[in-house]
């Protein structure tokens, strides 16, 4: 079972009680990864999550490009958890991962039969990926600005 501590350094349970919190842990399964190895395919049909413990993972596109990298106390996988739909991107390990596998199906089933700490669950996660997008949003006001002025220029 997973450390209450660990899942307790996450955004993913902010505001929950420890007797929640442990309902969230004793989903999970500790696994551990290797260097280079893949935890996340993009196009894969998994939505299980991934709380990170120990290593450093990188955030790929499908295409290979490096969008970030992440460590201890990351969580990965919660978009796919929120719409079921294939995962949007690879993440690979730099080194020896250790993480908690969390199943998306029995998180749901915990999450609508709790609803009260299901909706925190959700709320957390909805801050989160709307940080995200605010920090892509901006990336690419930034890239069209510079593909306007140099079309500006040409002209």
């Amino acid at each position: 079972m997973l450390d209450m501590a660990a899942l307790k350094k996450t955004y993913l349970v902010v505001g929950l009680s420890d007797a929640q919190i442990e309902e969230i842990a004793s989903l999970a399964t500790m696994k551990r990864f290797l260097p280079q190895e893949t935890l996340i395919r993009s196009g894969e049909q998994s939505s299980d999550l991934y709380l990170i413990l120990e290593g450093r993972l990188n955030v790929l596109t499908s295409d290979g490009q490096k969008l970030s990298e992440v460590g201890p106390g990351s969580i990965l996988g919660e978009i796919a958890l929120i719409d079921a739909r294939p995962r949007t991107a690879n993440v690979v390990c730099t080194g020896l991962v250790d993480a908690a596998v969390i199943p998306a199906k029995e998180l749901r089933a915990k999450m609508n039969a709790n609803r009260e700490w299901g909706f925190v669950v959700l709320a957390n996660l909805s801050r989160v990926l709307a940080g995200r997008l605010r920090v892509a949003n901006d990336k690419i006001d930034e890239l069209y600005d510079k593909t306007t002025d140099t079309w500006d220029n040409a002209l």
